[in-house]
């Protein structure tokens, strides 16, 4: 939950996706979704924006030996938002989806099937499985953050494709790390915990909303 259970408005969402280490079946196994990043950071109390940190969090868990990218994962994840949005617990306008690594990959599907639903994307780690749609995205804030030193090379030149791609536009914010392999942790994990411990990040997050649809626009604008 966010900081203030007080908000009188729901609060934007963060959605995030994990990466493919943490997959798990619940109960004992939901622990691991707090492993990297975002999650393990709202888990142990790490401050990470002004506070209040005004987002709500929610990291579901992907199950073994599947991928947040299948057709029928996407689908859970439309239904646990159209849930959400439904009983009023979230602001439509700000429903942001972040992921790291495999979450990354599921970030880019989930906007791809939802561009005029989701209001910022941030992808650490991660790619566009399919770099031909990347345009559909052209108008999308994304905040996209990889490991020059990554292990996974392909998730590096993936990230770098959509930064090349997409910013022309004005929409993505770049955030590049060479941090190395330390006491165990790869580059690949230990740039988890960076990009999601930038507390520009968040400031960023808070300032994106969905745009207006152009109909609702005019109408607000008449007399």
């Amino acid at each position: 939950m966010p900081d203030n259970d007080a908000m009188a408005a729901p609060p934007p969402l963060v959605l995030f996706l994990h990466g493919q280490g943490e997959r798990g079946s619940g109960g004992t196994d939901l622990q691991q979704v707090c492993r990297w990043g975002l999650p393990k950071f709202r888990s142990v109390g790490t401050p990470l924006a002004d506070a209040p940190f005004p987002f709500l969090v929610i990291a579901p868990q992907c199950p073994p030996q599947r991928f947040w990218h299948d057709d029928d994962m996407q689908a859970a994840i439309e239904r646990l938002l159209d849930n959400l949005v439904s009983e009023g617990l979230v602001d439509p306008d700000q429903l942001f989806v972040a992921g790291f690594s495999m979450g990354g990959i599921g970030s880019f599907c989930l906007a791809l099937r939802n561009p005029s639903r989701i209001a910022a994307l941030v992808s650490v780690c991660g790619r566009c499985p399919l770099p031909e749609s990347l345009a559909g995205l052209a108008t999308l804030p994304m905040w996209i953050a990889y490991a020059e030193d990554d292990e996974f090379s392909e998730l590096a030149e993936g990230s770098q494709l959509a930064i090349d791609v997409l910013s022309p536009f004005g929409k993505v914010v770049k955030r590049t790390y060479r941090l190395g392999a330390i006491d165990g942790l790869s580059a690949h994990l230990r740039t988890a915990d960076a990009a999601f411990a930038d507390h520009e990040l968040y400031r960023w997050l808070a300032r994106q909303r969905r745009p207006v649809a152009p109909a609702v626009a005019q109408a607000s604008m008449r007399p």
